[in-house]
């Protein structure tokens, strides 16, 4: 099992919140960060990171004005 790092994002791109997550592979940390992403509810992205490597983003969407 490898260790995962995830960064949760608020509205500004900004780290608010870091979790560590236990996952087999990155198909399952991604499932993972999902699950937590509608448990909270509060957080606007996210980064996963595992061993120096981002895994996978999803950044807030800043529209243009």
């Amino acid at each position: 099992m490898a260790r995962y790092r995830c960064c949760l994002l608020n509205e500004q791109d900004e780290v608010v919140r870091v979790e560590e997550l236990d996952s087999y592979d990155d198909p399952e940390a991604h499932r993972n960060v999902m699950d937590l992403m509608a448990k909270t509810g509060h957080f606007s992205g996210y980064e996963l990171w595992r061993d120096g490597r981002k895994v996978d983003e999803r950044k807030p969407v800043n529209p243009r004005t």
